[in-house]
Formats: structure tokens, sequence, C-alpha cells
């Protein structure tokens, strides 16, 4: 794993084992750029398990993805978010999760708010290759 950052090591070991040591299968939800709009996707309709997201911000506007324990594309500005995370303006953007868990199902939206009920849309192609990598 030489040239790779810790953040890069963590984030591919979560794609491939959980605390007990067995491999999950893993599969991403992408969003090649997004759209003019809040991006409200339905990654999985089962209960599932997080274990990564990465993309590229190209605004210069933070940026909130905020996941949301539903079983359908969120409802953003009505459904409360289980986990909200800041995207840093005109940066690539990586974090790991050793599962976290959702019981219903794995919904996600984008905004500019950070509010839970906030609702404005991201710009179009503001957030470039966005992976939600879950199992």
């Amino acid at each position: 794993m030489a040239g790779e950052t810790l953040n890069e090591i963590q984030y591919l070991a979560a794609q491939r084992t959980i605390a007990n040591g067995t491999t999950v299968p893993t599969t991403a939800s992408r969003i090649p750029s997004s759209a003019a709009t809040v991006n409200a996707t339905s990654a999985k309709a089962t209960a599932g398990s997080l274990f990564g997201v990465n993309g590229y911000n190209s605004s210069a506007t933070v940026t909130y993805l905020k996941f949301y324990n539903k079983a359908t594309a969120p409802t953003v500005g009505t459904d409360v978010p289980v986990l909200t995370l800041a995207i840093p303006a005109s940066a690539v953007f990586a974090y790991a999760f050793s599962g976290f868990a959702f019981a219903t199902g794995i919904g996600y939206g984008l905004t500019t708010d950070a509010a839970d009920a906030g609702t404005t849309a991201v710009a179009a192609g503001a957030i470039l290759g966005l992976n939600v990598v879950y199992a």
C-alpha cells in the first residue's frame, strides 16, 4: 500500500473487513455528478451498514451529505437524518466507517444547509464522483 495515506488505507480496510475479520460484500451507490437538486437517493431498501464515502466537492461552498434510515429516497428537509457529514469546499473528501448500521435502509441527500430541515439544493456538478459504499 505504498503511497497511500492513512485515511485511504483505513477506507480500503473498511471495505474489505468488519471487526471480526470477516470479508463483507460491498456495493456502491454512485452520483457521478450532482444535479441542481437535493439529489435524494435510496442506496439500499433494506437494513445495511455504511462503510465509506468519497468524492470531490468542486464548489466553493461547504456541502452537507445527510444519511437517513429509510427504505426509500428521503424527503430532504422533512425526514430527520441520522448522520450528517460536512464536505469541505473545493476539496476531495473520504470518510470511513467500520459499519455504521441502518435498521431500515440507507438513503441520502445533499444540501448546502447544515440544519436537519435544510432544503437548499446543491449546484449542478458541485459534487463529483460521489461513492457511498455499503453492505
